[in-house]
């Protein structure tokens, strides 16, 4: 990438030297595995160019992952495989891929951890601080409140929290500090990299107070972070589900550079994707766009900040015989709520009250019963081609790539 090298804030959007900057993102967090010397570097390359063709300027990865690798649910193997201890050769692949990453004009938002299980995430830190190293109590299909309440110890456990923030904020160290084995550059001085973000999802479980005990924890983990490094943005991860007084104060740290949101009309009960009719449909896409409206004043007119959509996907179509997660499922509905999400973060950035999007999430030439298996844009604890986009989507790729011509525009 030419210089100035790397993106700031200027009031509500962010800035590339004396040009707006949009970002056009793709969920890609498998990428660390995928790059190591025994992962599949060959894809990597080929998904890559695919997400350059669409135009696509940056990819969502995580940067943090937490073993051991005998647990279920995990991206395997994991970067910290037990505490303060790494393996280099997962680092090795993160090296590559943020060196590959330079030749496609592309960008990386860092995810430094993860909320859910299925990269060891709070969880994983919990069980490693507690003293009594409990076992994780796994979400069922139905019942996620043990698990929530288990991890949200991370940073709501007095007894344990000087641990797990010692913990966590040695990887920050870490991983901010490391110099890739590829091309030298300290991550920390890397235009490669477009941001730091604290943790995908981290949940509020406790009430009114909660919010100020997560607030505390946003604090001092991007005070870390700047105090580290003066080049990068630092985002926190937050979806924005539970409304305004909850988004603002995930955000209004002085040390958080632009707001997160993400939205799963699915997951949240807003769409049935069995469901054909036109009634279910419209509930789906009239809650996103309302959505979209609300994380945009919320961060412009309140926070006076930017707002990126990190994260948002639509099942295949499965009222047809053949299975939603099959790759051989068709895509009206999602196709249309792209189309639609994508036409509504233009006609706010036209105005710089938004800052762009990134689908979940990015699957390329994976396919689900690959042999050997691959990993898909669907984590590991989701069935397999739920939220995929694949390479031969190419309706749905289409459509992005059009978004993407139309917003390089808003920038000349």
């Amino acid at each position: 990438m030419s210089s100035p090298s790397f993106i700031r804030v200027s009031s509500t959007h962010f800035t590339w030297g004396d040009k707006p900057y949009f970002l056009v993102g793709a969920n890609y967090w498998q990428a660390m595995n995928l790059s190591m010397s025994t992962g599949n570097r060959a894809r990597v390359l080929q998904d890559l160019e695919k997400l350059k063709q669409m135009g696509i300027n940056n990819v969502r990865i995580m940067a943090g992952s937490e073993g051991p690798n005998e647990e279920p649910f995990r991206m395997k193997p994991a970067l910290m495989k037990e505490p303060n201890v790494y393996d280099e050769d997962v680092f090795k692949g993160l090296d590559w891929f943020l060196d590959q990453l330079t030749k496609f004009d592309m960008t990386a938002t860092m995810t430094l951890s993860n909320f859910w299980q299925w990269s060891g995430g709070f969880a994983q830190y919990v069980s490693w601080c507690d003293p009594t190293h409990p076992p994780i109590p796994y979400p069922t299909s139905s019942d996620f409140t043990a698990f929530e309440r288990f991890a949200a110890r991370f940073y709501s456990d007095p007894s344990i929290y000087s641990a797990c923030q010692s913990l966590y904020q040695h990887h920050i160290k870490t991983v901010l500090t490391r110099r890739n084995t590829f091309n030298g550059k300290l991550y920390k001085e890397d235009p490669v990299i477009f941001a730091w973000e604290l943790a995908n999802e981290p949940q509020i479980v406790l009430g009114d107070n909660g919010r100020k005990i997560v607030r505390t924890w946003i604090e001092e983990s991007a005070r870390v972070i700047k105090d580290l490094d003066a080049n990068h943005l630092v985002t926190t991860g937050a979806e924005g589900k539970n409304g305004k007084e909850w988004f603002l104060e995930m955000h209004e740290c002085s040390n958080i550079d632009y707001a997160s949101a993400h939205v799963w009309v699915e997951n949240w009960g807003y769409y049935n994707s069995n469901d054909p009719s036109t009634e279910n449909y419209s509930r789906a896409e009239n809650f996103m766009l309302t959505f979209i409206d609300n994380v945009s004043k919320w961060s412009t007119e309140e926070l006076g900040k930017p707002v990126y959509l990190a994260e948002y996907g639509l099942a295949r179509d499965g009222w047809l015989p053949v299975s939603k997660y099959s790759p051989s499922a068709s895509t009206t509905n999602r196709n249309k709520y792209y189309s639609s999400l994508m036409n509504k973060v233009l006609s706010l950035e036209k105005s710089r009250s938004f800052s762009g999007q990134a689908f979940w999430a990015y699957s390329g030439i994976a396919r689900p019963n690959d042999s050997p298996p691959q990993w898909l844009g669907d984590p590991p604890h989701e069935p397999a081609g739920w939220y995929s986009v694949y390479d031969a989507d190419e309706e749905t790729l289409q459509i992005i790539r059009e978004h993407s011509d139309k917003v390089k525009k808003l920038a000349e």
